[in-house]
């Protein structure tokens, strides 16, 4: 089990530890310090023989177990005690962390595909632009306290000065150059608390879904932003959408990106579609089944 550290004192996560135990169930807890620990503590599990390495935290902390566990056949688990929680939320995987460890328990794992920005694995979405830059400037306390409503807050102090930005994104059979709003690169349906940006993803087609918002006015953008919110922006005016392996993202100057919840600044940014390389414990495969929450 690796824990991020400002969750390692919850009763919740001390219960399942030793509720697991209970079970007979050898666990060793781990507990991460700093960034690059969960991404080092997960491989070396993985080549210790570990059946499961499972991810305590949010978005984050899964997309470094996912990068540590890159090589190995060694399956996910979740238990989801982060913030927005975006992938657990669609493939079904409880909040309370007693019924998240029932699906690592009692389901066996299945074999779904990841995405890699420059060589990073990703598991959910990847984002530019407007979206990506509220993530980038929600500070680390109102996460904690507002949870999901921070990154809104930012993101309407954002929408307050709205500017574009100008990329050149290159695909199979698939270009578009000039000024955007925002853009996603999905591997999922739903990505910033619950928003269906790239509504007709499947972690099992192989494929990489790509959202593209061009440069509008900005009361157009407001009334399409609800439709984002809804997944119902696919054929709107200045929407750009396909399906792809690869793509390759240039940018005139460095673009601030989400990927998993975490953001970095790049100016040039390679996606590729990574099918089936990862087993991960589910309830259901994300977009299917349920509705995504």
């Amino acid at each position: 089990m690796i824990i991020h550290g400002t969750r390692a004192e919850r009763n919740d996560v001390r219960h399942l530890i030793d509720w697991v135990r209970g079970k007979g169930h050898f666990v060793e807890p781990h507990v991460t310090l700093e960034s690059g620990d969960a991404m080092a503590m997960a491989a070396a599990a993985a080549r210790a023989g570990a059946d499961v390495v499972i991810a305590i935290g949010g978005d984050g902390t899964v997309n470094e177990v996912v990068n540590g566990l890159d090589g190995f056949d060694t399956p996910l688990g979740i238990i989801p005690v982060g913030t927005a929680n975006d992938f657990a939320a669609q493939a079904g995987i409880p909040a309370n962390a007693d019924h998240a460890m029932d699906v690592i328990l009692h389901r066996k794992p299945v074999r779904i595909d990841t995405a890699a920005l420059n060589g990073r694995r990703f598991l959910n979405a990847s984002t530019g632009g407007v979206g990506a830059a509220a993530t980038a400037e929600t500070p680390a306390d109102a996460k904690e306290s507002l949870g999901p409503m921070a990154y809104a807050i930012t993101g309407v102090r954002k929408f307050a000065d709205l500017a574009p930005y100008r990329a050149s994104f290159r695909g199979e059979d698939f270009a578009f150059d000039g000024e955007f709003l925002l853009f996603a690169v999905g591997l999922t349906r739903a990505s910033g608390g619950g928003t269906l940006v790239t509504p007709n993803a499947s972690v099992t087609d192989g494929l990489l879904d790509v959202c593209i918002v061009e440069s509008m006015r900005r009361g157009d953008f407001a009334r399409l932003v609800l439709k984002i919110k809804r997944g119902e922006h696919l054929g709107e005016p200045g929407v750009h959408y396909a399906q792809l392996p690869s793509i390759a993202v240039t940018a005139e100057s460095p673009l601030s990106v989400n990927v998993d919840g975490e953001t970095s600044d790049a100016q040039r940014l390679a996606y590729h579609s990574r099918p089936g390389d990862l087993w991960v414990h589910l309830a259901r495969l994300p977009g299917e089944g349920a509705h995504d929450e």
